[in-house]
């Protein structure tokens, strides 16, 4: 459990940055080691789900650290609620992602072969003016609180105030958000905890009103390495990407297909509610200056399927019976009514001598 809230409250959009000089980002949310260590994430997995009025994120990150106590910060449309997520949830997607084999028929046995292919204190404490605290929770071994402030200078304030010591590059950032009226998750460990922070991290689940499908990405504009993220999009039908991060790099998709409850793991039927269509986008960002947008998603124009696939070599059988064992009965069977014509043919010849 204690691993489990650190993952998920990178689920808005912030970057990951060191208490000490240089920051690190990542494009979940701003994660602010304790003690002067470091944090950084190796791979971060987000599952949006989206049913047209609700906005589901779950996130799962496997990080590298070197701190006992550390705290997080991220952006998102609307006040959210925060829970834990089931830690099966990224098996059971991946599961579902199973590639489908393209069947390749051969007629002689032989060896067969597979190829892959492609495709510290109270969270409470009064802030200033400018800043609403709309919600305090523990949930766990964090403290969790949902912020609002149309002014980045006050809240980059009252984050500092309660040990979220942002860098001055990284409080600026959060202006690109208060200008929209977007509210901010802080989350830290709670006073004693003694989380473990270092690996991969058990997931958490923000859900919050929302009028379109979105995935902040605009404060990973700071990151100084590559960002890799895999965002999955759980919907009524398929999702296209509206907008990228980075405006003039495509952003392909991996993966799209329904998913049907009785067809998939508990923890995925339990978050997609209902038969829904699943669109995987895998992108790296090499250049993370470059991000200047979140991922936004919209409704495909249709509900094309897209399976990566490997090649699978099956014996080629006619009713259960392989065909080369048919073929070669068939031959004998010839040959033998064949060589049967000939023996009758000269027995008859044979007789028509004699009687002559």
């Amino acid at each position: 459990m204690a691993k489990t809230l650190t993952l998920a409250l990178a689920a808005g959009g912030l970057q990951a940055v060191w208490v000490a000089d240089p920051a690190w980002a990542c494009g979940c949310g701003a994660m602010i080691p304790g003690s002067g260590g470091t944090m950084s994430v190796a791979r971060e997995q987000a599952v949006v789900r989206f049913d047209g009025t609700t906005e589901d994120v779950v996130m799962r990150f496997s990080t590298r650290s070197d701190v006992t106590d550390a705290a997080w910060v991220m952006p998102v449309p609307n006040q959210a609620t925060v829970k834990l997520a089931d830690r099966d949830l990224f098996d059971e997607l991946e599961g579902a992602q199973a590639p489908v084999a393209v069947v390749h028929h051969y007629f002689w046995p032989h060896g067969s072969s597979a190829k892959y292919s492609g495709a510290g204190g109270a969270m409470a404490a009064a802030p200033p003016p400018a800043v609403q605290v709309l919600s305090d929770q523990r949930i766990g071994e964090f403290e969790v609180a949902n912020l609002a402030s149309a002014d980045p200078a006050a809240l980059g304030a009252w984050l500092n105030q309660h040990q979220f010591t942002l860098k001055d590059s990284t409080a600026a950032r959060l202006a690109a958000y208060t200008s929209q009226g977007w509210k901010f998750v802080a989350v830290r460990l709670a006073t004693g905890s003694t989380a473990d922070l270092n690996g991969v991290l058990d997931p958490i689940s923000l859900s919050f009103p929302a009028k379109s499908a979105v995935y902040p990405m605009r404060l990973s504009a700071g990151a100084t390495t590559a960002q890799n993220v895999q965002v999955s999009v759980l919907a009524p039908h398929r999702m296209d990407v509206a907008s990228s991060p980075v405006p003039d790099q495509a952003a392909p998709s991996a993966f799209g297909d329904w998913i049907d409850p009785s067809d998939v793991g508990p923890a995925l039927a339990t978050l997609a509610a209902g038969k829904m269509f699943l669109t995987v986008y895998d992108a790296t960002f090499a250049d993370p200056s470059l991000i200047t947008q979140d991922y936004a998603f919209t409704p495909a124009r249709s509900d094309w399927v897209q399976h990566s696939t490997y090649d699978q070599e099956e014996l080629l059988k006619v009713a259960g019976i392989p065909a080369y064992l048919i073929v070669l009965a068939a031959a004998l069977l010839v040959l033998a009514l064949f060589a049967g014509w000939v023996w009758r043919h000269r027995a008859s010849r044979n007789l028509s001598v004699r009687t002559q």
